[in-house]
């Protein structure tokens, strides 16, 4: 059964969400013209890159995840 879904938007580095959470999709976009958009989402603070993507320089990039998704157990 699927749950409840919360959606954020972040433009720094940082903790998107602290705690036990699962990654089901996720959404990047790159304004700038010249620079990919890069996200590396870490399983917790300071922990293992469970996911990384890149969106090119000027466009958007949209990715859902298969099934439950991707579990970070100390936040994304």
């Amino acid at each position: 059964m699927k749950s409840d879904v919360k959606a954020t938007q972040k433009t720094s580095d940082g903790l998107v969400f602290a705690g036990r959470t699962r990654l089901r999709g996720i959404i990047l976009g790159a304004p700038n013209t010249t620079e990919a958009g890069v996200a590396v989402c870490l399983n917790g603070t300071t922990g293992s890159t469970y996911f990384q993507a890149e969106a090119p320089a000027g466009d958007v990039f949209a990715f859902n995840l298969p099934e439950v998704g991707i579990l970070f157990e100390n936040g994304i």
